[in-house]
């Protein structure tokens, strides 16, 4: 019972260590049912260890300061500036023309990188698209209008 009642108050460092522990846990058990080819193993395994780490998060109670914030701010605007660029012009290197000899898979080998290429233009354009929006009820919630000079 001891141990239910230190898992509450935990802090910061236990909550990573648990999540290690079963991240490597989620990670034996995906290799063990890959190598028995019992994909439902898998599946449920994976499913456990992330209702775990629901159940275990909602009762950890994490402090954020603002420095924290401000740097995952920086990051995810860091990783969305390097991402949809790279997608994007990835995405455009696998639509390029095979025919006219331009693509580097013109060999006709490879038929399903068009089809690839056409994923990641969605894809690119999606992630835009959620940017856009977000950008748009954040900036309002926090008193931005759209009449900003």
């Amino acid at each position: 019972m001891q141990n239910i009642y230190y898992i509450l108050g935990m802090n910061r460092k236990t909550y990573n260590q648990i999540r290690a522990a079963v991240t490597v846990f989620i990670s034996f058990i995906v290799a063990l049912s890959v190598t028995r080819d019992s994909y439902i193993l898998a599946i449920v395994g994976t499913l456990t260890g992330m209702l775990f780490l629901i159940f275990v998060r909602t009762k950890t109670k994490i402090t954020v300061d603002e420095r924290e914030i401000t740097v995952r701010e920086k990051a995810a605007r860091l990783t969305y500036a390097i991402f949809a660029p790279t997608i994007g012009l990835g995405s455009l290197l696998l639509l390029m023309p095979s025919k006219s000899g331009l693509s580097v898979f013109s060999k006709g080998e490879f038929a399903y990188i068009e089809s690839l290429g056409t994923v990641l233009a969605y894809l690119t354009l999606f992630m835009i698209a959620i940017y856009a929006l977000s950008y748009h009820f954040i900036n309002r919630k926090y008193g931005g209008s759209s009449d900003e000079e």
